[in-house]
């Protein structure tokens, strides 16, 4: 009874607050507002190359990344992949190089694949496996692009990473990449068992991530031991509060309109946005694996992990939670020996052994 009343009394004091305040603002409640824009210089409390890094393409991908795109999204997506792969190119031996693993690539169950071994891997790591997944928006991030964030894990980790180069949305749309995903995990669990196996990627890998496990649970199948989820786009329908709050502050993704929304309508093609295997937001998250989370307080998807995180910790959930000061969108990823580069993928070795 006390209870109750008690519960009373705090709605009608908030009641009162409430109406205080927007008599005080002398405005009509709303539920939308004007921000004033603002210039933005690189955070102070990023890395001095990562800083370097954002800064080189602060206005070299605005163009491209808010281009509007027709009803021939297929072919405009790929002719713009190629534009990107042109402009940064990679290969294996750079990869090789630059983090000392070999690299082989081959198939598993009719699905290219890249192995990625570290040349001195870790002793707690053998008899271990690390599913990696690449992101690229499904549209692109294929071969040499597939094989780096995997071959940064194998490096940090001492792991040995399967690098799993799908098929991508502009040779054919979703089903497709996850159905593989799934292909490939089955014979995995012939070789490992599955509190042996990682599986993990940024941004659409992190996407593919979450829909894997979420397929896997539909099949009824055993569930890997870890996750590592990166920025993840795992709400195409784009909901998340810094979808707004980091349009043109994240220098990297930018914004919705344009690239992303064209490309998450491609990958869907003629299913639901909301399906659980496309916007993995939506899904059930009980009896998940343990996860391990990154993004950046400028990073247009940091609402979408944010919302994961909850949903994971609100299922009981273990799952570590990373967010980098002034980091747009996975540059994480792609600036080796950075204060970010290594507490991103340091802290993930660390998480993969304390649950692999």
């Amino acid at each position: 009874m006390k209870f109750s009343e008690s519960n009373i009394r705090v709605k009608m004091f908030r009641g009162l607050v409430i109406a205080l305040v927007v008599f005080l603002c002398n405005t009509a409640a709303s539920d939308q507002w004007v921000v004033p824009e603002k210039r933005l210089s690189a955070a102070a409390g990023l890395s001095d190359d990562s800083r370097m890094m954002i800064a080189s393409v602060s206005g070299s991908r605005f163009e491209w990344m808010e281009r509007p795109f027709g009803e021939d999204l297929r072919n405009e997506l790929a002719d713009l992949a190629s534009q990107l792969i042109l402009k940064n190119p990679m290969t294996m031996e750079m990869h090789e190089q630059a983090f000392g693993v070999k690299i082989e690539t081959a198939e598993i169950a009719g699905v290219k694949v890249h192995k990625v071994s570290p040349n001195q891997g870790s002793a707690s790591m053998r008899g271990r496996v690390f599913m990696h997944i690449h992101g690229g928006a499904f549209f692109t991030g294929a071969g040499a692009h597939a094989a780096l964030e995997g071959s940064a894990i194998a490096a940090t980790s001492g792991i040995e990473v399967i690098s799993v180069d799908y098929t991508l949305s502009t040779q054919s749309p979703f089903p497709a990449a996850l159905n593989e995903l799934v292909a490939v995990y089955r014979e995995l669990l012939k070789a490992f068992p599955a509190e042996a196996i990682a599986v993990g990627g940024t941004s659409a890998g992190g996407n593919l991530t979450l829909a894997t496990v979420h397929k896997l649970k539909a099949l009824d199948m055993p569930l890997p031991g870890a996750l590592f989820v990166g920025t993840p786009n795992a709400d195409l329908l784009f909901t998340g509060d810094t979808v707004t709050t980091n349009e043109k502050v994240d220098n990297i993704l930018v914004a919705k309109d344009g690239m992303l929304e064209a490309s998450s309508a491609l990958y869907a093609g003629e299913y639901d946005l909301k399906n659980p295997f496309i916007s993995p937001i939506y899904g059930d998250f009980s009896n998940f694996p343990p996860t391990y989370l990154v993004s950046g307080t400028r990073d247009l998807l940091l609402s979408a992990t944010v919302r994961v995180h909850r949903k994971l910790r609100e299922a009981g959930v273990i799952a570590d939670l990373n967010v980098f000061e002034g980091l747009p969108h996975a540059v994480y990823v792609g600036v080796p020996g950075s204060r970010e580069f290594d507490g991103a993928f340091g802290d993930l070795s660390q998480f993969l052994q304390s649950h692999l």
